[in-house]
C-alpha cells in the first residue's frame, strides 16, 4: 500500500474512539495535552509510541511539519501534518486500528465462548425475551379449516396442515358420547398423512379399542409393508 494511502484512510472517528478502555483514554488525553503545550513552549522535539505485543509503535518528529511514521510488522506509512494535533490524532486512529480493535475482537470471542457454556435457566425467559427465539422452540400452530376430514361409525380422522410446514393427522374415537384421542401425530407428507387416516378408519372402526400405541404400530406396518 502506498505511504499515505492508508493513513489517508483513518480519522478521530475511524475507528471510534469511543472503543478505548479507561486507561487509554486517560492516555490519549493527556498526552495530547503534553505535545501540544510542548509545541506551543518550543521544546517539542520527537514522540513515540510502541506496542511490542502487536509488534506495532508510530514516532512523531519536528521539522518544517510534523513528520509521522507508523509501524505495523513489515509496512511502515509516513505523512507530514502542519499541526501536533492532526499527526497525534491520526497516529492514535492508527493504534486502535491495529492495537485496541483486534483486542476487543478477541475479547468479543472470549465472551461468547464462555457465554455458551452457561445455558440460560428456564425461569429466566421471562427476564430475556431474546432467548426465546434462539433457544426455545416456536410453538407449531394448525390452519384451519381443517386440510382433510373422514368419519366413520366410532373414528374421526383430522389432517391439518401447520405453520411449519408438516401435516398434523388427528384421530378421536368416539364412544357413548365419549371421546379419545388415539393419535395426534405431525407428518411431512399429506399424502402419507391420509394413507393412515383410512388405514385407521378401514381396520380400527368399531366400538372397542386396543392401545394407541399398538393402533399405530399395526397401522403403520399395514401400510409400509
Amino acid at each position: 500500500m502506498p505511504r499515505e494511502e492508508f493513513l489517508d484512510e483513518l480519522s478521530d472517528d475511524f475507528p471510534s474512539q469511543r472503543i478505548y478502555a479507561y486507561d487509554e483514554n486517560f492516555r490519549y488525553e493527556t498526552e495530547r495535552r503534553l505535545l501540544m503545550d510542548a509545541v506551543l513552549e518550543g521544546t517539542f522535539e520527537e514522540y513515540e509510541c510502541k506496542v511490542k505485543e502487536s509488534d506495532f509503535g508510530y514516532k512523531i518528529t519536528a521539522d518544517a511539519d510534523f513528520l509521522l511514521e507508523v509501524r505495523y510488522k513489515e509496512e511502515k506509512w509516513q505523512k507530514s501534518f502542519p499541526y501536533i494535533a492532526q499527526a497525534f490524532d491520526i497516529a492514535e486512529a492508527a493504534y486502535r486500528f491495529f492495537v485496541v480493535v483486534p483486542r476487543v475482537l478477541d475479547e468479543g470471542e472470549v465472551l461468547l465462548s464462555n457465554e455458551a457454556k452457561f445455558p440460560i435457566d428456564p425461569e429466566s425467559y421471562e427476564m430475556h425475551d431474546h432467548c426465546l427465539d434462539i433457544d426455545r422452540p416456536k410453538p407449531v400452530e394448525r390452519i384451519y379449516p381443517p386440510h382433510l376430514r373422514l368419519r366413520g361409525d366410532f373414528l374421526s380422522a383430522t389432517v391439518f396442515r401447520c405453520t411449519d410446514g408438516t401435516f398434523m393427522l388427528n384421530i378421536i374415537h368416539r364412544r357413548a358420547g365419549k371421546h379419545s384421542e388415539l393419535l395426534d401425530k405431525n407428518f411431512t407428507d399429506d399424502d402419507f398423512a391420509e394413507v393412515i387416516a383410512n388405514k385407521y378408519l378401514e381396520v380400527f372402526d368399531q366400538e372397542a379399542i386396543v392401545p394407541p400405541d399398538d393402533m399405530y404400530e399395526c397401522v403403520y406396518a399395514k401400510v409400509t409393508h
